[in-house]
Formats: C-alpha cells, sequence, structure tokens
C-alpha cells in the first residue's frame, strides 16, 4: 500500500507538479523465459544503488520450465517488509498469463498499464480497474502470426520502467555492465534493446521517489540465512536441495569454503542431518536446510541429536503442505512438526524469522543456542521470506564463536552426568585426551553405557528436559511488540507476518501485536504481560488448522481469542486482513 504525499504551493495559472510519493509497486507478468525475475531484479538493484529500500516477492507455478511468473517490486523511501496492496504499474507480456494470478495482483484506481500491443483484449475484471488507458508497446516479434525470438523483452521493459521512473540511462547501462560485462556480445543486445525501450515516446511517468543517495544492499531471505549462520560460526552443512530453501545451500557453497568451512550435497535428506551430527559430533558447529517434505525425513536424526546431546542447526523454509503439497507457494504449516514431530519425549528448540533484516540476527541466536545447550534447534522460514529479495542498510559481519561446554580434564564428570538447574554436561570431543565415549541413540546411563533401566530413563529425560527450563528463561524477551501499548484490540502472531502487521498498526492504532521470536518454549508471561487490558484479540497465521491458536490453547486461556487463518499459499493483503478480523469478530 503506497501512502502519497502532496506536492502543493504551485503558483496559479502553471501546471502542478507531479505528486511525490513515499513508495511505489510494480507488477511484472510474463511467461518463463520472459525474464521476469532479471527484470525485478535490476530494477531492485538499481533502485538500491540510489539509496532507495524495497523488496521483490516472486510468484510462479508448479512446472519444472516454462509457465506462468511474476515479480512483485515494491520500492519506498523508508524500509519496508511488505510488497504492498495494489499495484502502481503493471506490465504484462501477454495477458493470457494473468490468469495464475488471480488473488496475487489488484490494480488502484490510478494505476499505469503496460500491454503488448498484439494483444487486443481486456484486463480482467477481478484485477480491478484503473482510470488511466493502457500503454502499448511491442515487446514481442511475430511470423505468420506465432511469436519468434526477437529483442530481450525484458530489456526493452527495463527501458520503459527507467523512463517511467525517471531514472537516468547511465544508471540502467551500468548496472548492466556489471551483470553482463563478461559476456560481450549478450550485454550489447540487452543495450541496444533497452536503450530503444528507454526512447519510446508517450510513456506516462509515475510520481518521483527520491532515495537517500547512499548505496545499500541487496539480499534474499536465504541469502541472509546462509551469511548469518557463517558469521555465527557454523563451519560445516549438509543439504539436499528443495524449493524453497535451495538457495541457502547455493550461497554456502560459494562463501563457506573462504572462511574455512566445507559444504557437502547428500543423497537425501536423511543422510543430510546425519552428516551434520557427525561433524557436530566432532566438535564442528553444523547445520542442514530444507523444507517441509525434507524434515519430515529428518525426524528420526532430530531424536537422535537429542538423545546423544550434539548440538545441530536445522532451517525448514515452509512451503504449502502436505506431500508433495504446492512447492512454489508459502505457508507457515509446519509448526506443529517442528514442535511435536518424532517418536518418544525429546526436547527441542523453534524459532520463527520475521523477514530477510531478521533471519541473519535469528541465525546467530540458533547457533547460540544449540552449542550452549547441546540440541537441535530448528529455524522456521517460509518460501515468501526466503526466496523474497530485499534492500537493506549495508552492515558489518559480526563474526562469533559458538561456545560449547566441553570437558578437557581426564578425571572430569561423565559425559552424560546429570548436572542441576541447565540440564547441560561437558561435551567431549573425540580425538582429544579423555575424549572417547560412547554417544547412540540408544536410552544410556552417565557414562554413555546403554540401559534400558526405567529409572534411568526417567532420570535422563528430566535431565534433558532441564534444558528447556532454562532455555525459557534465556529467551524470556525474545519477542517482538508492534502498536501503542494501550491500545484496546491485539493481534498474536508469527514469523513472515511481521511484514504486514508492521503496516497494519499503522493504519489502524487501536491495535497492538505481540510476535514471538522463540515458538518452542513459548515466551507465555510475555504474552501474558502484553495481553492485559485488551477487549479483543486474534491469531494472524497462514496454516488451515490455525496451529499458532491450537498451540497457545495448550500453554494459556484462549478461550476468547480467535482465530484468522487460511492456507492458500499465498501471502496475506491488507485488504484480506480486514474482510478475515471481522469475519473472526462475527
Amino acid at each position: 500500500m503506497e501512502i502519497r504525499t502532496e506536492t502543493h504551493g504551485a503558483k496559479q495559472g502553471t501546471p502542478a507538479p507531479t505528486p511525490a510519493t513515499d513508495s511505489i509497486v510494480l507488477t511484472l507478468v510474463g511467461s518463463g523465459g520472459d525474464g521476469v525475475a532479471l527484470l525485478g531484479d535490476l530494477l531492485l538493484r538499481m533502485a538500491a544503488k540510489q539509496g532507495l529500500y524495497g523488496m521483490m516477492v516472486q510468484s510462479y507455478g508448479p512446472q519444472i520450465r516454462g509457465g506462468e511468473s511474476a515479480a512483485i517490486v515494491r520500492l519506498a523511501r523508508e524500509e519496508i517488509q511488505y510488497e504492498g496492496d495494489a499495484t502502481d504499474l503493471l506490465l504484462c507480456f501477454r495477458l493470457s498469463d494473468l490468469a495464475r494470478f488471480r488473488g496475487a495482483v489488484r490494480l488502484h484506481d490510478r494505476a499505469l498499464t503496460v500491454l503488448e500491443s498484439a494483444d487486443s483484449g481486456d484486463l480482467p475484471d477481478w484485477l480491478g480497474s484503473s482510470e488511466r488507458e493502457p500503454f502499448r508497446f511491442p515487446f514481442a516479434a511475430f511470423e505468420n502470426g506465432q511469436e519468434v525470438p526477437g529483442e530481450p523483452k525484458n530489456m526493452l521493459a527495463l527501458g520503459l520502467l527507467c523512463r517511467a521512473l525517471g531514472w537516468s540511462r547511465d544508471l540502467a547501462a551500468e548496472g548492466l555492465e556489471q551483470r553482463f560485462g563478461n559476456r560481450p556480445a549478450l550485454l550489447a543486445k540487452d543495450l541496444a534493446a533497452f536503450y530503444r525501450g528507454y526512447a519510446t515516446e508517450g510513456m506516462p511517468a509515475l510520481p518521483p521517489l527520491g532515495g537517500h543517495g547512499r548505496p545499500l544492499l541487496v539480499e534474499s531471505g536465504n541469502e541472509a540465512v546462509a551469511r548469518g549462520a557463517i558469521d555465527a560460526g557454523i563451519r560445516f552443512f549438509a543439504g539436499y536441495p528443495i524449493t524453497p530453501s535451495s538457495e541457502i545451500m547455493e550461497t554456502l557453497i560459494e562463501e563457506l569454503p573462504p572462511r574455512g568451512g566445507r559444504v557437502v550435497q547428500a543423497e537425501d535428506e536423511i543422510a543430510s542431518l546425519g552428516m551434520v551430527v557427525g561433524a557436530s559430533f566432532g566438535g564442528v558447529p553444523a547445520m542442514t536446510a530444507t523444507s517441509g517434505p525434507g524434515l519430515s525425513l529428518m525426524t528420526e536424526m532430530m531424536g537422535l541429536s537429542s538423545m546423544a546431546e550434539i548440538p545441530s542447526v536445522i532451517v525448514d523454509c515452509q512451503r504449502a503442505g502436505p506431500a508433495t503439497g504446492m512447492p512454489s507457494r508459502t505457508e507457515q504449516s509446519d509448526l506443529f512438526h517442528a514442535i511435536y514431530g518424532g517418536h518418544g519425549d525429546f526436547p527441542r528448540v523453534v524459532l520463527g524469522v520475521f523477514d530477510v533484516v531478521h533471519a541473519r540476527d535469528l541465525m546467530h541466536r540458533a547457533v547460540h543456542v544449540a552449542e550452549a545447550f547441546q540440541l537441535p534447534v530448528l529455524v522456521l522460514s517460509d518460501a515468501y521470506i526466503a526466496q523474497r529479495r530485499q534492500i537493506r542498510d549495508q552492515l558489518t559481519p559480526q563474526e562469533q564463536a559458538p561456545k560449547r561446554r566441553t570437558w578437557t580434564e581426564m578425571d572430569g564428570p561423565a559425559r552424560f552426568s546429570l548436572t542441576a538447574h541447565h540440564g547441560v554436561s561437558p561435551f567431549r570431543v573425540p580425538g582429544t585426551p579423555g575424549g572417547t565415549y560412547l554417544a547412540a541413540g540408544i536410552e544410556h546411563t552417565q557414562d554413555g553405557n546403554p540401559s534400558a533401566d526405567g529409572t534411568v530413563h526417567q532420570d535422563m529425560n528430566e535431565k534433558r528436559f532441564r534444558k528447556l527450563a532454562a532455555i525459557a528463561v534465556e529467551t524470556r524477551q525474545w519477542f517482538r511488540t508492534l502498536g501503542r501499548e494501550d491500545a484496546p484490540r491485539g493481534l498474536i502472531a508469527w514469523g513472515s507476518q511481521f511484514g504486514i502487521l508492521r503496516e497494519w498498526v499503522r493504519l489502524h492504532p487501536e491495535y497492538r501485536v505481540f510476535l514471538p521470536e522463540v515458538l518452542h518454549p513459548f515466551p507465555v508471561a510475555a504474552l501474558e504481560a502484553w495481553r492485559r487490558g485488551l477487549e479483543w484479540t486474534a491469531v494472524v497465521e497462514l496454516s488451515f488448522q490455525g496451529q499458532l491458536r491450537r498451540l497457545l490453547a495448550g500453554l494459556t486461556d484462549m478461550s476468547q481469542v480467535r482465530g484468522a487463518a487460511r492456507s492458500g499459499g499465498l501471502p496475506m493483503s491488507l485488504h484480506e486482513l480486514a474482510h478475515l478480523l471481522e469475519e473472526a469478530k462475527a
């Protein structure tokens, strides 16, 4: 949703200047091969050079190749985590591609539309209507009524959009040279198409949007997770590619070895977490990343990590499920699996990512908790964050060495000694003096010897679960709130709902929001303190069952708290959130 700032004070009799704006939303729609994602990324990088903030989210179908593709790019004066409710400019290479994105794209009444000249049809009614006539441009080449290869459409579109945004030719040319300078023939072709698009007369102008003049950083959620993990001390990664988490491994392949680490692509998700547990057993901070189907396969190894008290970090980029589900769609439906998945009783910690900026900080916390308390820590991201590209402030990496309570004396305590208070026993690293011990998934005594004694099992369960009580104390402030402290209506949410709720409370000051960073063990005392004085409360989430609300019902009184949940695979809009809350009040 854009916030416009009108310019006043024009002299009588002279045309009023175009009103400036604080935010612009561009929606780019095409098919596989049209280069929609590249076009959006180039625009984002050009904006970052000028000191503009922004973000890009992509939407595409389940096809391996081809199929419709869309990129929504929002540019803004200040930092944002939500792509906006309605578009200022829709650029569509063919009208037939729009049908896939029903519900994800909406025009406001002054939106610009840029369409292929050969498309004689009208925009579908579900898009909403604009008072402005479409601007038509010949993006495609045709022979005998069939589209044939021609100039790169995305570069023609880049010229048109730079013209509409008031950006200089040199800014775009510099960006293209940086991207394709090592491929001279391709660069020449792209520049020629860009200049032709830029020289087009009659392209309507968008409201001026000025940047801060200092270069900013463009980063995706998956890149932020990977880089945060490196800075936090992770030195081993094993994984298996799966949408939408694959870019975590791709980033680590490039950036972890120069920092002294190693990356292995395993044969499957079971082997991935097995390798992580093995590396961690050897004293090396280690992690993996996956999505819902992969997390299902990792569940047994999670139990081993907890039973053998070996640290592990598992990033789950959630997608719509169950089974294969909708690989390219977002959801928040792995919460139950993350907290409860697995046979037997074993402790684990679950954290939730808010946005791209938050991802780096949260990885530091995840690695710290895993290493300090010797158990699996799950970090829940989702497709909406993972593959989002966002402009953020430049930052200096803050590298740290994770602290694992290690044992170095020959006559020290047993590896699984029944420590009071925090349940953490000193860690022994194999290969060091006195480091040899049994570390198996079977129940064991304090020395690690296998045991089928019920009393031993009870004692060891109590010891392992004491870690959660200690972690709950350490993480009791790991939450955020939005809005006025005295607002009478409350919303509880987690993860990627942060972005839309940040904008919601600006527009609706009668609401306040509670967002936990740690989902298990949940900061119940903080929630109870926050909700005092509320007249009405709802839980907002992207899951069919309303998993967060059901989780909280087992921890505190939720009898008067409503649910505002749905699945569907698409992020919520402000318009939809308003509708869900009205339904919840009924």
